[in-house]
């Protein structure tokens, strides 16, 4: 999931909450776990029975940190030539 993206999902679950977005939340809770975000987080934000504010916040230090990995590969990737 690319930054923009998760600042479009982000804006979105302000709006709306994330009850009309758990296909997109669980994407970014998979995304998450692929690259080993803590574990916490991502059971937070992946547990419907959590309360929204705690998902919330769950979702935007994960977001925040896909997104800081995601800005380090493409610092790092190699330049084509």
């Amino acid at each position: 999931m690319s930054n923009d993206e998760l600042a479009e999902l982000a804006a979105d679950l302000a709006s709306d909450g994330i009850a009309g977005h758990e296909p997109a939340v669980r994407d970014v809770v998979r995304e998450a776990r692929r690259v080993s975000v803590s574990p916490v987080l991502t059971g937070i934000l992946a547990d419907p029975r959590q309360p929204e504010v705690a998902r919330l916040r769950a979702f935007g230090r994960i977001a925040a940190r896909l997104a800081t990995l995601d800005a380090r590969q493409r610092f790092h990737a190699p330049r084509a030539a």
